[in-house]
């Protein structure tokens, strides 16, 4: 009965393995030219999935499998600050201001990106993503 007990409760300590995740790198490009600095985030569209971001820096991204996403399908945003920044009013602290670094990309490639990829856990994947602004 101690037996059966015990293989009960170090059975139940262990819980669920942990989900298999995938490394993820690419490069990211706006009308040709690298990005100098960004962000990059995929948005997992399954409900297991896990959202995951990765600074991209001289048109380079990368995410190791260790913080990668699962497999799935996942919605892919892309934020680039401008390089001048501008005086806005700080909302936290009425009468004061702070800088903000305007976005330049279009809503298209962030808040209402359309950009769709499949992650396959059991490999790293490459994505490379040529953007194009007018």
């Amino acid at each position: 009965m101690l037996l059966l007990v015990v293989t009960i409760v170090i059975g139940c300590s262990q819980g669920p393995p942990p989900l298999k995740r995938a490394k993820v790198e690419g490069k990211v490009t706006v009308n040709g030219q690298p990005v100098p600095n960004g962000y990059i985030r995929f948005m997992a569209l399954d409900p297991n999935g896990m959202n995951v971001s990765a600074v991209i820096k001289d048109g380079h991204y990368s995410v190791p499998a260790e913080q990668g996403p699962t497999k799935g399908k996942y919605r892919v945003e892309f934020n680039v600050p401008s390089a001048q920044k501008k005086m806005v009013p700080n909302d936290d602290v009425p009468g004061q201001f702070r800088e903000e670094a305007p976005e330049t990309m279009p809503a298209k490639y962030n808040s209402k990106s359309t950009i769709v990829h499949e992650i396959d856990a059991d490999k790293a994947q490459v994505f490379d993503f040529p953007l194009t602004v007018p």
